[in-house]
C-alpha cells in the first residue's frame, strides 16, 4: 500500500524487516525482489506527481564546475527514471580492473559477477535481449561502420521500446502489494545506531507539514543517488560528528560524472558515412540504437587515459540536414576533491543543505585531449573529416563540460574501508545492517550510462539479502544459507589484489 506520511491518521511509527529509502529506479526493483521474502518499507521524500514544494529539498550551492542541483534530478515515486532519456549502454570489461595509470581505479569484482544478472536488466529495461555488439547490429542493418579496427571500439547506445518509466509501471503494484509499506513525502532526516556504533537500530523522517515518523528496520538501504545518499549519511550526525559510515572521511568523496566535450577542431566530411549515429537506428524488436567509437582497452593502456567516446549530435537549433558536431563523453577520473558536502544553509526540514565541488583533474585534462586526437587523426586518415588545428590544453582548459544527470561515486565500494565506504556486498563497513544501492558505489564509472550497470547491482543485492534475511540471527553460524552467503561472499574478494 501507499501512504501519504502527511495525513494525520497515518500511524508513523513502523517497524520493518527491511527499510529502503528512495523510490527511484533501485529502490522501487530492490522492494519488489525483496517483498516476497520480508516485510518492506519504502521511504519516498516525494509524492506521486511532482511537488514544487518538495523540490525546493534539492536546492544547494554548487562551488566547482557549474552544476544544477535541481534540473539533474527527480523526487518523487519512480524518481529520476521520470527525467530519464533511455541511455543504456554496457561497461567495458577492463572497467573493473584496476589500471596503473588511473589513481583509485579497480572494483572489488570483475565484470562476470554482474554479467550473471545482464538478461533480467534487459528484460525490465524493454531491450529485447542483451546485445550490444556494434558489429552484429550493423551488419543486420546491413551498414557499415566507418571505423572498425584494433585501435578503435565501436559501440552502441540502446533505448527500451517503450523507455520505461518506473513510477508509472509500478503505481498500480506497490498500491496492491500487501508486503511493501510505501510511505510518500517523508524525508529521512537522521539515523540512529546503537551504543557500539555497530547497527542502524532506527530511521527518522519528518514531513513538510511537520509531522515526524521513526521507522525501526532489520535492514536498511539507502536508495536515494549520488547526492542525497551522502547528504543523509553527513547529516545523520547526533552520535557520530563526521556523521555515519564517515570514518575515514569519504562519505561524499569521489563525485563523479560523465563530462562531455565539444571537439571543436573536428569537422566531419562525409556525415552520410555515418548512419544512426545522430539519428536513432531501430534494431530487433522496435527499440533503437546510436552509434559511437572508442579507443581499444589496449590503445588506452598505451596512452595512459580513461575511458571515453565518440558520439555526433545536432543541437535543437540545428537542421536534420545540418553536419553533426563530434563530442566526447568522458570517463571522469575518480578525484576525492570532486565531493559532495554539507553548506551552513539548512531547508524547511532542518537538514543542512547540499555543497557540490566538482572538480577535473590533469588526467581528465589528458585522456580528452590524446582521444580526441587520436580519433580525429584516424578520421582524417579515412578521408572522413579534418582537423582545423591540434587539440592542445588550452582547448580543455577554455572548455566548460557539459553534465549527464550522472551523479556517482560518492559511497564508493572497496575492499578496505580506508579506500571506500562500502565492501563488495555494498554494506557500509563497520555497520552490519546498513546498505547502498545505486550509483553512488561505483568506484569507477566508465564511459557509459550508469543504468544498465546499477540495476545489475541492485539485483546482485536483491540475491545477497535474500540469503542475509533467510538465515536470520543465525547469518553467521553453519546453516542452509551459509554455503550460498559464503559463496557471495567470495564473488566480491575474487578480483582483490
Amino acid at each position: 500500500m501507499i501512504l501519504d506520511a502527511r495525513n494525520s491518521e497515518v500511524a508513523l511509527e513502523r517497524s520493518a524487516d527491511v527499510a529502503i529509502v528512495g523510490a527511484g529506479p533501485a529502490g522501487l526493483i530492490l522492494a519488489r525482489e525483496l517483498s516476497d521474502y520480508a516485510s518492506i518499507i519504502l521511504i519516498e521524500s516525494g509524492g506521486i506527481k511532482a511537488d514544487p514544494q518538495v523540490d525546493t529539498l534539492q536546492k544547494g550551492e554548487s562551488i566547482g564546475l557549474d552544476y544544477p542541483l535541481s534540473e539533474t534530478r527527480a523526487r518523487g515515486f519512480g524518481g529520476s527514471s521520470s527525467i530519464w532519456a533511455g541511455y543504456c549502454a554496457q561497461f567495458d570489461r577492463h572497467d573493473f580492473l584496476q589500471r596503473s595509470w588511473v589513481a583509485n581505479s579497480g572494483w572489488p569484482f570483475g565484470v562476470e559477477v554482474l554479467e550473471t544478472y545482464y538478461s533480467k536488466v534487459a528484460g525490465l529495461l524493454n531491450l529485447g535481449g542483451v546485445n550490444f555488439d556494434a558489429r552484429d547490429i550493423a551488419r543486420k542493418n546491413k551498414i557499415s561502420l566507418p571505423i572498425d579496427n584494433h585501435k578503435f571500439t565501436p559501440t552502441v547506445w540502446r533505448f527500451g521500446a517503450p523507455i520505461i518509466r518506473f513510477g508509472d509501471l509500478l503505481l498500480k503494484e506497490f498500491c496492491c502489494n500487501p508486503n511493501i509499506t510505501t510511505f510518500t513525502n517523508a524525508t529521512v532526516v537522521d539515523i540512529h545506531l546503537d551504543s557500539e556504533h555497530s547497527d542502524v537500530t532506527r530511521l527518522i523522517f519528518r514531513t513538510m507539514n511537520g509531522r515526524q515518523g521513526v521507522i525501526i528496520p532489520k535492514i536498511l538501504v539507502l536508495a536515494c543517488g549520488g547526492l542525497e545518499t551522502p547528504r543523509i549519511l553527513l547529516n545523520a550526525d547526533s552520535q557520530i560528528k563526521a556523521g555515519v559510515g564517515n570514518d575515514n572521511d569519504l562519505v561524499g568523496r569521489f563525485f563523479m560524472e560523465h563530462p562531455h566535450f565539444h571537439i571543436k577542431p573536428l569537422t566531419l566530411t562525409k556525415p552520410e558515412a555515418f548512419t544512426h549515429w545522430a539519428e536513432r537506428g531501430d534494431f530487433d524488436a522496435g527499440s533503437q540504437y546510436l552509434s559511437c567509437l572508442g579507443l581499444s582497452a589496449v590503445a588506452q593502456e598505451a596512452l595512459s587515459v580513461t575511458n571515453a567516446r565518440l558520439h555526433l549530435y545536432r543541437t535543437p537549433g540545428m537542421d536534420g540536414s545540418e553536419t553533426p558536431f563530434a563530442g566526447l563523453f568522458m570517463e571522469q577520473a575518480p578525484n576525492p576533491d570532486s565531493r559532495v558536502s554539507l553548506s551552513k544553509q539548512e531547508d524547511s526540514l532542518g537538514m543542512r543543505r547540499l555543497q557540490l565541488n566538482w572538480r577535473l583533474n590533469d588526467l581528465d585534462r589528458v585522456s580528452f585531449k590524446s582521444t580526441a586526437q587520436e580519433i580525429g587523426a584516424e578520421l582524417v586518415r579515412n578521408g572522413l573529416g579534418r582537423m582545423s588545428n591540434s587539440i592542445h590544453n588550452s582547448l580543455f582548459n577554455n572548455l566548460s563540460p557539459l553534465y549527464s544527470n550522472h551523479q556517482l561515486g560518492t559511497t564508493r565500494m572497496a575492499i578496505s574501508p580506508d579506500e571506500g565506504v562500502v565492501d563488495s556486498n555494498c554494506c557500509v563497513h563497520g555497520l552490519s545492517n546498513l546498505y547502498i544501492a545505486g550509483g553512488s558505489v561505483f568506484p569507477t564509472v566508465s564511459w557509459a550510462n550508469p543504468t544498465f550497470t546499477l540495476m545489475s547491482l541492485v539485483y546482485r543485492l536483491a540475491d545477497y539479502l535474500r540469503v542475509k534475511l533467510n538465515s536470520g540471527k543465525a547469518l553467521y553460524t553453519p546453516n542452509g544459507c551459509e554455503e550460498k552467503l559464503t559463496f557471495l561472499n567470495r564473488q566480491g574478494n575474487k578480483y582483490k589484489n
